[in-house]
């Protein structure tokens, strides 16, 4: 997650287990990741999300696959009860940062979830060279 000002103020990594398609663990991901930031009591959090799919049966503008059900409503249940937080599309490689993090979850064969507060090296420069032109200029 990011500030206004494009500045990293959380990260997670979670290598996702038994899940059957990559739609289902796009789904566990943006589960794991809206229960924490809901919890630590944010009022206003974009969640991306390269599936256009997920986006659009999370939106309900397209019907939800049988399968997906149970992890839908668990997210929208968080999500309805703040109503600032949404989920919204947007290409994998326009999001640097978060390709980075999905590698370094697959490749590190150690399944703790992580949350970072505190951007690890292994992702500052990613972090810097994604930062939205606006934000850089700004600095």
């Amino acid at each position: 997650s990011r500030d206004q000002n494009g500045r990293l103020m959380w990260a997670g990594a979670k290598a996702i287990q038994h899940v059957g398609s990559v739609i289902e663990c796009e789904a566990e991901a943006i589960r794991w990741a809206v229960a924490p930031l809901f919890g630590f009591g944010y009022r206003r959090v974009i969640f991306e999300s390269d599936s256009l799919t997920f986006c659009r049966m999370i939106r309900e503008e397209e019907e939800v696959w049988p399968l997906l059900s149970p992890i839908l409503q668990s997210i929208t249940h968080m999500l309805k009860a703040n109503l600032e937080f949404r989920v919204e599309y947007g290409l994998r490689e326009g999001n640097k940062v978060v390709d980075r993090i999905a590698k370094e979850s697959f490749s590190s064969m150690n399944y703790v979830p992580k949350l970072y507060s505190v951007t690890p090296m292994w992702l500052k420069d990613v972090v810097e060279a994604d930062m939205p032109m606006e934000f850089v200029n700004s600095r």
